[in-house]
């Protein structure tokens, strides 16, 4: 059956009903008092005196539904008998305040104001909304060990590990689900529903509470919501929705741009100023705008919860620890005139509907008088009966009431603080206990002669005037808001001593009274500084001990940048001559005038300088690492042809000694991709190394493959010998850079290699290992981890040797820039007869005037020259429009990576290194001219192949052609070599290849190695 609510609340009713139903409600009252009367005589102390609630309420001040709840709230609890100061509310602003300052602020006073200044802890805490569960969980959590709490309104959610036991969970039941059905019922042509919802945390959870809702509804009607709209422009967009729209007025907190909003009076404006229906969440906007819904009773949901906290302070837990309440059950309520307004069809709502505002009807009319009459009689018999009681239980009160004064009086005097109680209308104390007039030196008489501006010096903490700071204090206190200071007070004998004050208002009809207890802390102030000279004396030391790690940390860095410096200079003086001398011998080993000995010795010359150039790149190298400079070159690599490869460098060498070597491999795939010249270096070092350690035996060099299933295999190097093994105390130091083995044979090189090769494996990602028995031998290890490339790549065709310019391509302008006059004479050598036209300049200076003057197809520079380096002179020419732009490349004897990026930065067109490496220098001719060279008999280079035995296919060769060979491999006379390679090529065009590739890349050591030792048999897979 539909209901109306109480006639206050229909406007539609005459003047007359209304006094009538006014007295009914006065003789109502009435009655319950005399009925009562018994039972509160008999119930004089009320059994929840002296216990505490802590009301942990999310939002902040000024809220109409939410003060209407606590409100309720307290009243209730205070008519089951706790005392108004002992119901404590704390209004956190969590819902939209976000400031960690803040917050932390709030919880060190809570901490403080609800463990040491009370006391004790509350009896029960009642958590209002998920943040002040969250709150209280996370930064309260002290409060909440051993305390009850009831949390309101929450999400349901799993509390999190190591949360109180005793948590009982009440979900928030705003029910959109029920006000979407009725909705819909009543306007079932609406095609649109624009849900009103905030942008603040709390917000966005009753948004997901919505979305969940609308998923019954999805298809039908087309959900819009306004989280992402600021509060003017919700307020233009509810002015202006097309007519099959319905309004559901949310939560809004706070807005997209971050304004704050209070939830209930802004869905009230909204709902004003909306032209379609608005729906809404609770009964205080029902007859203000808002049509109706299924609403929560925030007024009946506060005296649920009163109950149930009642009922925990009594003792009895509502439901097992940890459970959830069930929630408020909505009730759905309208008002009478909306629905009018919007022509709704009311028999859609269902039975149980509350109306407001109604027009009172003829049977409601003689109800009110019948049960006006029958309350009369009933009123005046609960009088009869209760004035014979009356007198006597009055005696039996005003009995208790005096031994509850005394009681309180004990309590009071027997308290450790010190408590005066101040009357503001006679501004003077009218009481105060023992401990007081203790403090103060004075007795009970003069204190009660006196008031605060007595007790207080003038000088206080805050720094506030005096009658200024009293004056807003007091009118705190009076607003029920409990006052905690810090004041200096002033003794009898004129002392002052600092104290902490609390002012609460005592609650007595008709006079103004405050408590005020006075806690002296003098001993804790004098702690507080103590603490303070500490933790300034520590932060001075703090202080001291980074200044003086900020001048090591500057002074390392100092001397890293001067070791940088260094070895750039370094490299560039010793690479420098190297230049000269690894050119010039190669360029006059091409002369057809010198005898075969000279051919021999300038042979033993070139090796020199690439050994020297060998040691240079070694401490290079070592630098780089030191420095974090060095990168990984991955690519392409056949892992056969690199094996192959790294042991024919070491033959000749192996050979010399009568040492055998041995190649183990397993399932090595065609091609994998990882640093190939790196990992080469690793071999080739620890080859050497072994060959060092090793009169007699054998060294060998194993790989073992296995293939994941993730695309890459698994690789496991190791080089294995059989000489006399490293002592156990040698076996980390020779990993460090400069050290070698305590061995004779161990004093040549520069005791890098290991160093180098260890931080080479570290970078490709492994680890290098060593296991050695004196006397036995050692074994160098390591794995790696590379993809597998399915197709190998194809080499391109190997050039022969340049011989000239095609006559077109002949007379091209190069300009030779070098402060070294051996330098340009090299250059000049090894272009002159190639068909190129030289100009030489000995400086940045001389270039620019020969630059200015003649045009120039390419310029081959020097970067470090007295007068202007390089790079300069590039910067110059490129920024000289008016003049033709040759190519222009940058030569250097350092090896640093970053300069090439540096030079090329700076306009260069190309990079080279000294020495520079003859093909390197044609190669970069060809790309940056665009020439091509004419060479002598170009011939296929190897192409990798795991079945290609070397040794074995120059067993194959007659005598003759094998010492041909070896003798002109020895005079390093490339001409008489490729005539020897052009007999075999008609025979063996394999081998003929295999050795042309080896000539190129100037591996004449392993080829001399191989052709002077073809008499040794292979043992297993000797190499």
């Amino acid at each position: 059956m539909m209901r109306d609510v109480p006639g206050d609340l229909q406007p539609g009713g005459g003047m007359g009903r209304a006094a009538v139903r006014r007295c009914g409600r006065a003789l109502l009252l009435m009655l319950c008092a005399a009925v009562a009367a018994p039972a509160l005589a008999a119930s004089a102390a009320p059994p929840h005196r002296g216990q505490r609630v802590l009301f942990l309420n999310a939002y902040d001040y000024g809220r109409a539904g939410v003060e209407s709840y606590t409100r309720t709230y307290v009243a209730a609890m205070a008519a089951a008998g706790l005392a108004s100061e002992d119901i404590m509310v704390e209004h956190l602003n969590l819902n939209t305040q976000g400031d960690p300052a803040l917050r932390n602020e709030m919880r060190d006073l809570l901490l403080l104001r609800y463990t040491q200044m009370m006391g004790r802890k509350a009896d029960l805490i009642i958590a209002m909304q998920q943040p002040a569960l969250d709150f209280l969980l996370s930064d309260l959590a002290p409060l909440a060990r051993g305390v009850p709490v009831l949390a309101i309104n929450t999400s349901g959610n799993a509390l999190p590990a190591g949360s109180p036991l005793a948590i009982w969970q009440q979900k928030a039941n705003v029910d959109f689900p029920g006000t979407l059905a009725q909705a819909m019922a009543l306007f079932p042509e609406t095609k649109t529903i624009v849900m009103a919802v905030g942008a603040s945390e709390a917000d966005q959870a009753l948004k997901r509470n919505m979305q969940q809702a609308a998923q019954a509804w999805q298809g039908r009607v087309y959900m819009e919501y306004l989280d992402g709209l600021t509060l003017a422009q919700m307020r233009v967009k509810v002015a202006h929705l097309p007519a099959d729209t319905l309004l559901l007025a949310g939560n809004v907190n706070r807005d997209v741009a971050g304004a704050i909003a209070t939830p209930v009076q802004f869905a009230g404006e909204l709902a004003r100023l909306a032209n379609v229906p608005a729906f809404g969440m609770y009964n205080t906007n029902v007859g203000k705008g808002i049509l109706g819904g299924s609403i929560l009773h925030i007024e009946g949901a506060a005296q649920q919860v009163a109950q149930m906290s009642l009922a925990v302070l009594a003792g009895k837990a509502p439901a097992a620890p940890g459970a959830l309440l069930p929630p408020i059950r909505p009730v759905p309520m309208y008002d009478w005139e909306q629905l009018q307004r919007w022509d709704a069809d009311i028999s859609q709502l269902p039975p149980d509907t509350l109306f407001f505002n109604r027009p009172p009807q003829l049977w409601h009319e003689h109800r009110a008088a019948v049960l006006l009459a029958a309350g009369v009689f009933i009123v005046m018999a609960g009088l009869l009966s209760a004035l014979l009681l009356q007198r006597r239980r009055l005696r039996r009160a005003e009995s208790e009431a005096r031994e509850s004064e005394q009681r309180f009086r004990i309590l009071v005097e027997h308290a450790p603080e010190a408590i005066v109680v101040y009357d503001l209308d006679q501004d003077r104390f009218i009481d105060a206990n023992s401990s007081a007039q203790r403090m103060l030196g004075m007795s009970r008489e003069a204190l009660l002669a006196r008031g605060p501006f007595d007790l207080y010096s003038m000088e206080q903490p805050d720094g506030m005037p005096l009658g200024l700071m009293m004056e807003e204090h007091l009118r705190r206190a009076m607003l029920g808001e409990p006052i905690l200071v810090e004041r200096n007070v002033r003794r009898a004998d004129g002392s002052i001593f600092p104290c902490e004050v609390r002012l609460v208002r005592l609650p007595m009809e008709g006079r103004r009274l405050v408590r005020s207890g006075i806690v002296d802390i003098s001993e804790r102030k004098q702690s507080e500084q103590e603490l303070l000279g500490y933790r300034d004396h520590l932060e001075e030391l703090v202080q001291q001990r980074t200044a003086a790690l900020s001048v090591a940390v500057t002074e390392a860095e100092s001397a890293n940048r001067a070791k940088s410096v260094f070895l750039a200079n370094m490299s560039h003086e010793l690479r420098t001559p190297l230049n000269s001398v690894i050119g010039f011998s190669q360029m006059m080993a091409d002369s057809s005038s010198m005898f075969e000995e000279e051919k021999h010795n300038l042979a033993i010359i070139n090796r020199a300088g690439h050994h020297l150039l060998t040691l240079i790149n070694d401490i290079l190298e070592l630098s780089k690492i030191e420095a974090g400079r060095m990168q990984l070159q991955a690519g392409p690599v056949d892992l056969n042809g690199l094996l192959d490869e790294v042991l024919e460098m070491v033959r000749m060498r192996s050979g010399d000694q009568g040492i055998a070597l041995r190649l183990e491999r397993v399932g090595v795939p065609p091609l994998v991709r990882l640093d190939g010249a790196k990992l080469r270096q690793v071999l080739l070092n620890l080859l050497s190394n072994a060959l060092k350690f090793i009169e007699q035996g054998s060294v060998t060099l194993s790989l073992a493959c296995e293939t994941g299933g993730d695309g890459q295999v698994a690789l496991a190097f190791a080089v294995r010998d059989t000489g006399s093994g490293i002592a156990e105390e040698d076996l980390e130091r020779i990993f460090e850079p400069f050290v070698q083995a305590d061995s004779a044979v161990a004093q040549a090189g520069t005791g890098l290699g290991l160093t180098i090769s260890r931080e080479f494996v570290r970078l490709m990602g492994g680890e290098l290992r060593v296991e050695s028995t004196l006397g036995a031998g050692s074994r160098f290890s390591f794995e790696l981890r590379a993809p597998v490339l399915q197709q190998p790549a194809i080499a391109a065709l190997a050039p022969g040797r340049v011989a000239r310019l095609p006559p077109a391509q002949r007379g091209r302008m190069v300009l030779l820039v070098d402060d070294d006059d051996n330098c340009r004479k090299l250059l000049a050598g090894l272009l002159a007869p190639l068909g190129f036209q030289l100009h030489e300049a000995a400086g940045g200076v001389q270039a620019q005037a020969m630059l200015a003057a003649q045009r120039y197809d390419i310029v081959l520079s020097d970067w470090r020259m007295p007068d202007m380096d390089g790079l300069a002179l590039t910067r110059w020419l490129r920024a000289q429009p008016a003049l033709v732009q040759p190519r222009l490349v940058i030569m250097t004897a350092s090896a640093f990576e970053e300069e090439k990026q540096e030079a090329l930065a700076a306009g260069a067109d190309g990079f080279l290194r000294k020495p520079i490496e003859q093909e390197h220098l044609f190669a970069m001719l060809e790309q940056q001219l665009g020439v091509r060279f004419q060479r002598t008999g170009a011939m296929p280079p190897r192409v990798p192949a795991a079945a290609f035995d070397l040794q074995q296919s120059l067993g194959q060769l007659g005598a003759a052609e094998r010492q041909a060979l070896l003798e002109s491999v020895q005079a390093l006379d490339l001409r008489r070599s490729a005539i020897v390679l052009s007999g075999v090529a008609t025979s063996l065009p394999q081998l003929a290849a295999h050795i042309a590739a080896m000539l190129e890349q100037h591996q004449y050591q392993p080829l001399c190695a191989l052709l002077a030792q073809l008499a040794s048999e292979p043992q297993g897979e000797d190499a």
